[in-house]
């Protein structure tokens, strides 16, 4: 498949200075290159990136094992980096549906984080947060845990699963978690969610002993759909988003044609009832060359966090409308030049 770059926009300095919020471009314009795909018969979304003190990339993403057949597993592909940039590993399929329970129909949207926690007397270094569903219209979505000594695996499922319930098996639920660890105690765990706190919510969750997990309240994050994907700086917080903007009639129509970048100063209060969120900029049909861009993530270190503020890169999965969309799902990086930006 073709891939499209697109040059950054060029801004104009101001001396030395730094740009006030008024003064910066109103957004700017990523850089999008083709990264990996599954195969014939095989889709790719939902990517969790992180990368280790060693220039490795670790994609957690969602793929269906058999060809054609639309069950989601949990995949890795590993990004090696070379003079030409990062060359990807062919993808292993690191967890699957449960035969029976809660997660028994598909499992996906994973997010994996460096995190030391005990259980059941062991040690474990790494947790992933993951969704499972256990009906095949997709409602009664539900966020659960497993946890590794080793980042790529084999991941061991929590036995009291799912760590976030959903009762109501006539809405979609939660899921599409995020994780950023807080400190050596504590996550934040931000999540999509039909409950009656809004469709993007957050909860602290004390849980470096799984023996004794403590899950704090849902707090509302307003002013955001579903399918967001957050990143700290020391600076900033920042926020990739699936939106729908133009006319969405040709399926794929439950998926949104725009993942957009928005950022606050951590200053900001991000509960707050007044929108301080700032938009960067995005990746529509124009950037990317395709009618669909959806379920975006951020590239981050191996604890949530942005590797620096000079540029974000963006993980997301474009797609064709029409018959084959399904089979059109590869993963693609959107570059945004912070740096530019922010100067």
């Amino acid at each position: 498949m073709k891939s499209f770059f697109i040059c950054f926009i060029v801004v104009l300095l101001w001396g030395c200075q730094s740009r006030t919020a008024s003064e910066r471009p109103l957004t700017i314009i990523p850089q999008i290159r083709y990264e990996f795909s599954g195969g014939a018969g095989h889709y790719n979304y939902a990517p969790s990136v992180i990368q280790d003190q060693y220039g490795i990339r670790y994609g957690f993403i969602c793929e269906n094992r058999d060809p054609f057949e639309i069950v989601d597993y949990v995949y890795l592909y590993k990004g090696i980096p070379t003079a030409d940039g990062y060359v990807w590993q062919p993808g292993t399929q690191i967890i699957a549906p449960s035969e029976t329970g809660w997660d028994n129909c598909h499992i996906c949207d994973p997010d994996v984080r460096e995190f030391k926690t005990t259980y059941k007397g062991e040690t474990y270094k790494w947790i992933m947060t993951y969704l499972g569903v256990d009906q095949w219209d997709s409602k009664h979505n539900q966020i659960g845990l497993a946890i590794s000594k080793n980042i790529e695996g084999p991941y061991i499922k929590f036995d009291r699963n799912p760590l976030i319930p959903y009762e109501d098996r006539t809405k979609w639920g939660v899921g599409q978690s995020t994780t950023i660890v807080k400190d050596s105690t504590t996550i934040q765990l931000f999540y999509s969610s039909t409950t009656e706190n809004g469709r993007f919510c957050m909860r602290e969750i004390k849980m470096n002993d799984l023996d004794n997990i403590v899950i704090g309240e849902e707090k509302p994050i307003r002013f955001m759909g579903s399918n967001n994907y957050p990143a700290m700086s020391d600076k900033n917080i920042y926020m990739v988003s699936e939106m729908r903007v133009g006319p969405i009639e040709e399926i794929p129509t439950w998926v949104g044609d725009v993942s957009r970048l928005a950022y606050m100063p951590r200053t900001e209060d991000m509960f707050s009832e007044e929108n301080r969120w700032i938009e960067i900029g995005h990746v529509g049909p124009e950037e990317s060359g395709f009618p669909r861009n959806h379920n975006p993530g951020i590239l981050t270190d191996t604890k949530g966090y942005m590797l620096n503020d000079d540029e974000l890169i963006m993980y997301f999965t474009p797609a064709m409308t029409g018959e084959n969309w399904l089979w059109s799902y590869d993963l693609y990086s959107a570059t945004f030049n912070l740096k530019s930006y922010f100067k």
